[in-house]
């Protein structure tokens, strides 16, 4: 739940007038899948199979729910109609942050991507911008810029963690 609530706080998702019925049938296919994640991640998993679970989860979200979401580029935002990239990896990265924080999975493939890591490792507006991505390219510029930032032998997971929560 932690995990959906991070992804959803402050970018924008949802078309104007869901129902409730509407958000929480979107949202049990999204736990659904995030825990459909536990298993795999108990062992040190690649960034490939961390990217392709984001790009899995969004193209899920967008075939079995796409009446959810806005249809639409966004009125003030700007960003993609559907459920976007940005959604799947910030969902993915807090569920599998604190299932690792819990010792119940391996250090995740990446961290989490928004506003406040991006700033933090140096990134100034317009470039702290992440709720419109939706590509997995502009995703990995992202982590390469904090990979580069980190000026640490930590996991970018580590790194994190530690900056965040020391």
């Amino acid at each position: 739940a932690r995990g959906i609530a991070a992804a959803t706080q402050h970018n924008s998702l949802y078309r104007f007038g869901l129902s409730l019925e509407g958000k929480n049938e979107a949202k049990e296919t999204w736990r659904n899948f995030l825990q459909s994640l536990m298993e795999r991640y108990i062992t040190i998993q690649s960034e490939e199979t961390y990217e392709k679970d984001i790009i899995a989860l969004k193209d899920l979200m967008n075939s079995k729910h796409s009446k959810a979401f806005n249809a639409t580029q966004h009125i003030k935002y700007k960003t993609d109609p559907g459920f976007r990239l940005s959604h799947a990896q910030k969902s993915i990265s807090v569920f599998l942050k604190h299932l690792w924080c819990m010792d119940k999975v391996a250090a995740p493939p990446q961290c989490p991507v928004d506003r406040i890591i991006l700033e933090t490792a140096g990134k100034r507006y317009k470039d702290t911008k992440w709720g419109y991505v939706n590509a997995i390219e502009e995703h990995r510029t992202k982590i390469d810029f904090l990979k580069d930032a980190k000026n640490t032998d930590q996991s970018l997971a580590e790194w994190e963690l530690m900056t965040f929560n020391p």
